[in-house]
């Protein structure tokens, strides 16, 4: 596995020696010294990223934003806007492969992303023109340099990088709880055009995403507006009467408090107790008319034992509402005991995100005292503007998810889990462990930052950015787009040689078997412009 990051002072070094390697002995742009450096004449401005294998610098390229760039000083007008300039692009032969190379690029782009400018220029050499715009480059500038290095000034923007052909096939695979990996099939239903929302189409396509909804979480009735699960979470906020208990699970619970304390609403809080159960003793000691808790705590990725909360519903006249937005999709669940569920488009419905759905038992009932937006009595079938082309896509990937492939959301979990268990992680797994997401704690000494960022580096975005997370120390993976058991076993084979190499002994290399991110992709040859 190559460790991609910004260099330190202690990089110096072999900087200088991959420099020389790449800009004299191989490309004959500078003459031969008997130091076997290359000290770059920009070095002290220079921001390097650098690739390690083994400890080992195996790649790297130089950035800068102080003007004049290298190719201003050689007569070359840049594109309009900001930009970052990148040279001394260079890769041991041994690891001069696609991977590699996109490892660099979104390190590149990322950098141009926190400096806020539209993206990168670079001179990069004639014989590789073909691998650049693969990467989504585009030429600005006739060739500079000699006939012996010859080298074409190109412009790179984010957005060029993601629309290239490389960037299709080595785009970053979703393995977060939302955004989620889509199908070719629902990506080509956003695509469409669209069309009124007034329209028998749209009423339509809206009947069939609501039927099946409800047959999925074993509701009658769906009602469907536009926006995250949020909104969602104040419809059934503005639902609730009377005085109710809210279930403290951790953030997305206390997410559920301040619903309600934004609604006016009166309740009192009861917290889970050891092993994610519920506290019915406690419960029935405060008579609630409603009692709201999350099905799946997304922070922890731990269930809540619904089976207590069904027996509690037979058996009182309570309310009971459920977030169930982290697990619609990752699991067959009978809500048919809750009087209100909510969910979304974007996490295991397979769907981009802007949908937000509240499945109840009985039909909403007319409120006037309540935000227009909020009476979901009104939603027969569409009360506002609405995105058909949403819509669409959710009808397709409702399509899509059969029971069948609701089931792979274990399967993927049980292989990523093998994985990380094969490579020496520690795993602890309990009976409230939620099939769509997975969290791994890191010890105080690692850095859960470090580590999502290589993966993003490596071309899997897992979720390891978010407030909470960080505080934690925490990152997760999650299964609910459409990914696969390889991807899984993938990124835990990462995990495991990534956590192998930061905890090894002075006296070990890190490695138990062997190491990931060799030389195994299709090849570039030389570097960027000196």
């Amino acid at each position: 596995m190559i460790e991609f990051r910004r260099a330190t002072p202690e990089d110096a070094s072999a900087i200088h020696r991959l420099n020389y390697e790449t800009f004299v002995e191989e490309i004959p742009q500078h003459h031969p010294n008997a130091d076997r450096f290359l000290v770059d004449r920009f070095h002290d401005t220079n921001t390097y990223w650098i690739g390690l294998a083994d400890g080992q610098l195996v790649a790297m390229c130089a950035i800068r934003d102080e003007h004049p760039f290298s190719l201003e000083q050689k007569g070359v007008t840049l594109p309009p806007g900001e930009w970052i300039e990148v040279r001394l692009l260079a890769v041991t032969p041994a690891y001069r492969n696609t991977r590699t190379f996109a490892g660099l690029m979104r390190a590149m782009l990322m950098e141009a992303t926190d400096r806020g400018v539209e993206g990168i220029v670079i001179s990069g050499t004639v014989r590789e023109q073909k691998l650049y715009r693969r990467f989504g480059f585009i030429p600005f500038a006739e060739p500079v340099g000699t006939a012996e290095a010859l080298y074409v000034p190109m412009q790179l923007t984010r957005y060029g990088f993601m629309q290239s052909e490389t960037a299709r096939t080595l785009r970053p695979k979703l393995l977060l709880a939302g955004p989620v990996e889509l199908s070719n099939q629902v990506r080509a239903a956003l695509a469409a055009q669209p069309v009124s929302h007034r329209s028998t189409e749209a009423s339509r396509l809206l009947h069939s995403v609501q039927s099946r909804l409800s047959h999925l979480v074993k509701l009658p009735h769906v009602y469907t507006l536009l926006g995250s699960g949020t909104i969602a979470n104040d419809a059934v906020a503005a639902q609730l009467r009377g005085r109710g208990v809210i279930i403290d699970t951790g953030e997305f619970g206390r997410r559920l408090i301040d619903h309600a304390n934004r609604a006016g609403l009166e309740f009192d809080v009861v917290p889970l107790s050891a092993g994610r159960r519920l506290d019915l003793k406690r419960i029935g000691q405060h008579a609630p008319d409603w009692i709201w808790t999350v099905h799946c705590e997304t922070s922890t990725g731990k269930l809540v034992d619904l089976d207590q909360l069904r027996q509690y519903a037979h058996t009182h006249p309570t309310k009971i509402a459920i977030d169930a937005i982290s697990v619609v999709g990752t699991k067959v669940t009978d809500y048919s005991f809750a009087h209100l569920v909510t969910f979304v488009s974007g996490k295991a419905l397979r769907n981009a995100p802007g949908l937000a759905f509240v499945a109840m038992r009985e039909r909403a009932v007319p409120n006037p005292s309540i935000p227009r937006y909020l009476d979901l009595a009104g939603y027969d079938p569409i009360a506002f503007t609405q995105s058909v082309p949403l819509i669409q896509a959710m009808d397709v990937a409702l399509h899509e998810l059969t029971d069948a492939e609701i089931a792979t959301h274990q399967s993927k979990l049980d292989a990523f889990v093998h994985e990380l268990v094969r490579r020496g992680v520690s795993v602890e797994l309990g009976d409230d462990q939620a099939p769509g997401i997975f969290s791994l704690t890191l010890p105080d000494t690692l850095s859960s930052i470090e580590l999502g960022y290589q993966l993003a580096f490596h071309g899997y975005q897992v979720q390891f950015e978010s407030v909470y997370l960080q505080r934690a120390n925490c990152l997760q993976v999650a299964t609910m787009g459409w990914t696969t058991d390889r991807d899984l076993q993938q990124v835990a084979a990462y995990i495991g040689t990534w956590l192998q190499k930061k905890t090894a002994t002075p006296g070990s290399d890190g490695f138990r078997r062997g190491n990931l991110g060799g030389p195994n992709d299709e090849s570039f040859d030389r570097g960027v412009l000196s």
